[in-house]
């Protein structure tokens, strides 16, 4: 790549040399851009390559202390021994699975290279030591499932297993890892508010509303009792638009006029589509919590 970029810098300056004008030169170096795209995006593209050798070379060294693992394991005399014969076989099968990956990997290397020029040869020569590397261990591994009649198919089963319980533990890991990163965002109060939109009976039912008055009057409030289980966690700071799509809604909760407005359905005016607030700060000054309910 160094030899790429100074045949930019070169080209460039051989350019500069022979324009002579304001255009050709802008012309030049538009060229010389183009280029220097073109080598960053070469970089780019091997450093990520080297990356999952990199991954590969750390599979065949974890495969190399487990295989120790096991044949530490075979001097408890396995055949004897249920328990032991168990753990050679799962230690197998986590490494019948690296194996595989391994061999995914290097495909999809093989299928990449090709265009990399110069890089091809010095990736190439490191893929083929991979490779033997590769050949040595399951050469080994296959040689000592004879010796404890440990079959192919019944590795092969635990492998997949392996498998898929790690797809299903990185699933986990990552839906973890964002709802820690939602929940850390939201603990602050400055950013936390609670909504709930529904009818009156509905309301009632949670222990939202109740209603209180006279025998002919009566009007809805919200109740002391407070379940946030009952509530959707909203981000303050970001959702100023509350869905409602209720006949004769309204606000129960305690929020000061002019910082929101109720926008009607443009098919049906008795429906309130959408609760809008105009001023995040004054809308939530009051309370945290926003009851909106029929009549």
């Amino acid at each position: 790549m160094k030899k790429i970029t100074l045949c930019l810098a070169a080209a460039a300056a051989l350019l500069f040399a022979s324009c002579g004008s304001d255009e050709e030169l802008n012309t030049a170096n538009q060229r010389a851009d183009s280029l220097q795209t073109v080598v960053d995006q070469k970089d780019e593209e091997i450093a990520s390559l080297f990356e999952v050798l990199s991954d590969i070379e750390t599979n065949l060294t974890e495969i190399s202390s487990r295989y120790s693992k096991v044949n530490t394991l075979r001097q408890q005399n396995p055949e004897r021994n249920q328990k032991v014969k168990g753990e050679i076989t799962d230690e197998l099968a986590v490494i019948d699975n690296m194996m595989a990956q391994n061999k995914q990997k290097i495909a999809q290397l093989n299928s990449k290279i090709k265009s990399l020029g110069a890089e091809n040869e010095k990736l190439q020569n490191f893929i083929e030591t991979l490779n033997a590397r590769m050949t040595e261990q399951e050469n080994q591994i296959n040689s000592l499932m004879n010796e404890l009649t440990i079959s192919k198919a019944t590795i092969s089963k635990l492998s997949a297993n392996v498998s898929d319980l790690t797809r299903s533990n990185k699933e986990k890991d990552e839906e973890i890892a964002r709802q820690n990163d939602e929940m850390a965002y939201l603990a602050d109060n400055s950013h936390r508010a609670y909504y709930v939109v529904g009818t009156y009976n509905d309301l009632k039912e949670k222990g939202i509303v109740s209603k209180e008055g006279g025998l002919l009057f009566k009007s809805q409030k919200a109740t002391n009792s407070v379940n946030l289980s009952k509530f959707n966690l909203i981000d303050r700071n970001k959702v100023t638009t509350i869905e409602v799509n209720l006949r004769k809604a309204k606000l129960i909760s305690d929020h000061p006029k002019g910082s929101y407005e109720f926008v009607m359905d443009d098919t049906d005016k008795k429906v309130v589509k959408q609760l809008v607030i105009k001023d995040v700060a004054s809308f939530w000054s009051k309370t945290d919590f926003l009851i909106i309910s029929t009549k």
